[in-house]
C-alpha cells in the first residue's frame, strides 16, 4: 500500500544545514519508507490512502538521545528540597538522588518496571517521539542492571512497530554504598560489561563522569573495556562541575558526551577532533535551578554539531515531551528555532548513529513523520504547553492519531 500525506502548510524535510522548508508539500511513502517528496498536491496515485495535512507541518518524528525511562518510584521530596536550597551532592550523600530509585527500582518486578516503562512510552509516542534511548543505570548490581536491560528489550519487542527503543548500558551511574568504588568498577568491567555484551542487551555504554562519583580515569577504563566488548562510549560529562568529561570522550571517540555544562576548552576541542556529538539537556538544567548553561558560542564557532535529549528520569527531569525540551533549548540556551528542532530530530538520530535511516524527510529513509496540527513550525516552542500532535506515523504505518471531534 502507497501513502500519500498532502496539502502539508510546510514540509520540514532537515536536509542541508537548515529546516528544509517546502511549502504545500506532500510525501508518498511506500513499503515504510519516503520515495518521494513533491511541492504541490495536484495529483492522483491508484490504489494509495491519503492523509490529507491541510493547515498542518509535517516533519519527521522527534528523536530522544537521553533518557532513564525504566524505574521504579518518585523523587518529589527532592524538589521541594531543592527549592530549600539543598544541591545535587548534598542530596545525594544523603542517601537520596540515583540511590533512592535504586532502593524502589531493585524491588520492583520485571513485570512491574515493564508496565511502568510501557505506560510512560505511550505518552511519548502520543507527544511525537519515534525513536528513544533509555539507560540502565538504576540496579547498580549484576542481578538489577541485567533486569532493567531485559525490560528494555522486552520493550522493544513489544512495540517494535510503534517506536524505535535504543539501549544502553549505565551500571557506572553512581557507586552503591554496600561497595567501593574500586571494587564496583572491578565488577562493572570484570562481570557486568561481559554479561551484558554476551546477551546482546545494550548497544551503548555510558558512565557519569563527575569527580565525585566516576572521576575522569575511572570513566575512560570503563569506557576503553566496554569498546572492547562491542559497546559504543557514550559519557555524562561537566554536569555538576568541570571534570574532564569532554576530554574523555574525545580520547575514547565516544558517540556522544551529554549535559556539557562545564566542559573545558581542551574537551570541546577533543569532541570535535574525534566528531562527538555534543547532547544538551535544557529539561534537567530547569530541574535542578542551574545557573549555568553550556558554552553554546564555543560549540557554535567550532562546529560542533548539538542535539537535545529530554533526560527524563526520576530525580531532575520529569519531561518527557520533547517539544517543551525544544522550547527550553531555546529559552534557556538561546538556541535558535532551526538549532533546536535540528537538536531533536537529525542531530539526536546522529547521537544514536541513526542518521542513515531517520531524522529527514528523504527518499530512501524510514518514514517516521509526525503531523502537527498548526501551519507553521513556529508554533513548536510558541504553544510549547499544548501537545499539537495529531498524527504520528512510524514506519509508514498510523501509530497515533488524535480522535476525530
Amino acid at each position: 500500500m502507497t501513502t500519500v500525506i498532502k496539502n502539508a502548510s510546510q514540509l520540514l524535510t532537515l536536509t542541508g544545514k537548515n529546516l528544509g522548508i517546502v511549502e504545500n508539500g506532500s510525501v508518498i511513502i511506500n513499503d515504510g519508507k519516503i520515495s518521494t517528496i513533491i511541492q504541490n498536491s495536484k495529483f492522483k496515485i491508484q490504489n494509495s490512502k491519503t492523509i490529507d495535512a491541510h493547515n498542518c507541518v509535517v516533519m519527521p518524528g522527534f528523536i530522544d538521545c537521553h533518557t532513564h525511562l525504566v524505574f521504579a518510584g518518585t523523587r518529589e521530596n527532592e524538589f521541594s528540597m531543592r527549592l530549600e536550597g539543598k544541591t545535587y551532592k548534598q542530596i545525594l550523600k544523603s542517601g537520596g538522588g540515583i540511590l533512592q530509585t535504586v532502593r524502589a527500582t531493585r524491588q520492583a518486578s520485571e513485570r512491574e518496571l515493564f508496565k511502568l516503562a510501557q505506560s510512560r512510552l505511550d505518552q511519548l509516542i502520543k507527544w511525537g517521539t519515534t525513536t528513544v534511548e533509555i539507560k540502565s543505570g538504576y540496579g547498580l548490581d549484576t542481578a538489577n542492571e541485567l533486569k532493567i536491560l531485559r525490560v528494555i528489550k522486552k520493550l522493544q519487542k513489544a512495540n517494535q512497530n510503534r517506536i524505535t527503543i535504543i539501549s544502553t548500558f549505565m551500571a557506572a551511574h553512581a557507586v552503591p554504598p554496600d561497595i567501593t568504588k574500586p571494587n564496583y568498577i572491578k565488577k562493572i568491567i570484570k562481570e557486568m560489561i561481559p554479561k551484558v555484551a554476551h546477551a546482546k542487551l545494550a548497544q551503548f555504554c555510558d558512565v557519569f563522569c563527575e569527580n565525585f562519583v566516576f572521576n575522569a580515569t575511572d570513566s575512560k577504563k570503563i569506557l576503553l573495556t566496554a569498546k572492547k566488548f562491542g559497546l559504543i562510549p557514550k559519557l555524562h560529562a561537566d554536569e555538576i562541575e568541570s571534570s574532564g568529561g569532554a576530554e574523555i570522550a574525545g580520547q575514547v571517540k565516544a558517540i556522544s558526551a551529554e549535559h556539557l555544562l562545564y566542559p573545558s576548552d581542551k574537551g570541546l576541542k577533543a569532541m570535535k577532533k574525534n566528531n562527538v556529538i555534543a547532547v544538551l539537556l535544557p529539561g534537567t538544567t530547569m530541574f535542578l535551578k542551574s545557573k549555568q548553561i553550556p558554552p553554546i558560542d564555543k560549540m557554535r564557532k567550532l562546529g560542533l554539531t548539538i542535539a537535545l535529549g529530554s533526560d527524563y528520569n526520576p530525580g531532575t527531569c520529569m519531561i518527557y515531551q520533547m517539544p517543551i525540551i525544544i522550547a527550553l533549548g531555546c529559552l534557556l540556551y538561546n538556541l535558535s528555532l532551526t538549532e533546536a528542532i535540528r537538536g531533536a530530530t537529525i542531530n539526536s538520530a546522529k547521537a544514536l548513529g541513526l542518521d542513515k535511516n531517520i531524522g529527514t524527510i528523504q527518499k530512501g529513509k524510514d518514514a517516521d513523520l509526525i503531523i502537527l496540527d498548526v501551519p507553521d513550525f513556529r508554533h513548536i516552542p510558541y504553544q510549547f504547553g499544548k501537545n499539537l500532535v495529531k498524527t504520528v506515523i512510524k514506519k509508514g504505518k498510523v501509530v497515533y492519531s488524535v480522535p476525530a471531534k
